[in-house]
């Protein structure tokens, strides 16, 4: 019986101290688990404070876009091109310069019905003049 006793008895300390454990680690998670949702709370809390200036902010940034069709006269014709300007601005203070891209739309392609609403940028053709040039 002693025997018996000698052998059980480590088995049944070495589970108690298991299951202490276990329930010590249960807990300490559960008070992390608390903290950690208590610290997103905050962070929620502080932004939907911070929201509507943020949305304040977004409403005064504006963006001004101008689309102009240019033609010019190229070695086989006239080339169409779509530019586009772009332009950003706080208030009506710009922050950024206007930024240009320029679409080639080739030669004798048909426009599409949204571009051949577009504006004509004026064009300056330069015609070539004879220079005399003198001795000096």
């Amino acid at each position: 019986m002693e025997l018996i006793l000698w052998l059980v008895l480590p088995g049944l300390v070495a589970l108690g101290a298991a299951y202490l454990v276990w329930l010590l680690m249960r807990a300490r998670i559960e008070v992390l688990t608390a903290t950690f949702h208590a610290a997103v709370a905050k962070v929620q809390n502080d932004c939907t404070d911070r929201r509507p200036a943020v949305d304040d902010l977004l409403a005064d940034l504006r963006f001004e876009r101008q689309r102009f069709l240019r033609r010019m006269p190229g070695p086989k014709g006239f080339e169409t091109s779509v530019i586009t300007q772009e332009r950003i601005y706080f208030r009506n203070i710009p922050l950024t310069g206007w930024m240009e891209e320029e679409l080639p739309l080739g030669e004798g392609e048909l426009l599409a019905p949204e571009v051949c609403t577009l504006p004509m940028m004026p064009t300056l053709t330069v015609q070539p003049t004879a220079v005399a040039l003198s001795p000096r």
